[in-house]
């Protein structure tokens, strides 16, 4: 076992927003380069991406980060911009009409490069939190490192309290097939079997898997 965490970035200025879409089945082909024109487009706009994922099952739940001084303005500003309508309409056809963004505040965050990414998936979770969020979070920051000493290094944490939502994502050197089996030694690690009281916290989660998106 060795530590893999990858170097950090410093949170932000502005506020960090969580974009997620679903991507119609089959649709990634055409959606694919026309987000990149909407990255483009939000970026005129002020808009910062920091990191990106897009699963792999099912429909395609895109995951995005991204920030901005003022978010309120920068989406009126982009309203107001005649190719933003354009766009959607483009956009319209291949992604389903399940859009939320939400503010979060960043726990974690890291950089995307091709040379770290190669021949890595990553995995989305989504916690649905209960009771005290404190008690979540110094539960969650012993985890972390339990896990990247088994190859699972964390990409990035965001915590939307208002809305009882932890999303976190990490990645590892396999297929969502082996991930069961590359589980089992770090489950039963007794640093993570004492942290157990983590389930305490959370009311239902999901685990999905996806790929980082370049960003270059």
């Amino acid at each position: 076992m060795d530590d893999v965490s990858l170097p950090r970035v410093p949170v932000p200025s502005g506020v960090t927003l969580l974009h997620r879409v679903s991507v119609k089945p089959h649709h990634v082909g055409a959606w694919r380069p026309l987000w990149d024109e909407e990255r483009a487009l939000r970026a005129d706009h002020g808009f910062v991406t920091h990191r990106a994922f897009l699963g792999t099952v099912a429909e395609p739940k895109l995951t995005w980060l991204y920030s901005h001084p003022d978010p309120d303005a920068g989406e009126r500003s982009l309203t107001a911009d005649p190719r933003w309508g354009e766009l959607l309409a483009r956009l319209a056809p291949h992604r389903f009409g399940n859009l939320l963004v939400r503010p979060v505040c960043l726990e974690v965050l890291t950089r995307a490069e091709a040379a770290s990414t190669a021949g890595r998936i990553a995995i989305i979770r989504r916690y649905s939190i209960v009771g005290d969020w404190q008690g979540f979070l110094g539960i969650w920051r012993r985890i972390v490192p339990v896990r990247e000493r088994y190859g699972f290094r964390c990409l990035f944490a965001a915590s939307d309290e208002p809305a009882s939502m932890f999303t976190w994502a990490f990645d590892f050197a396999g297929s969502w097939e082996d991930f069961p089996d590359a589980q089992r030694g770090y489950y039963r690690d007794p640093a993570r079997v004492e942290l157990r009281g983590v389930f305490d916290h959370m009311a239902d989660y999901d685990i999905s898997p996806a790929v980082p998106l370049p960003l270059a």
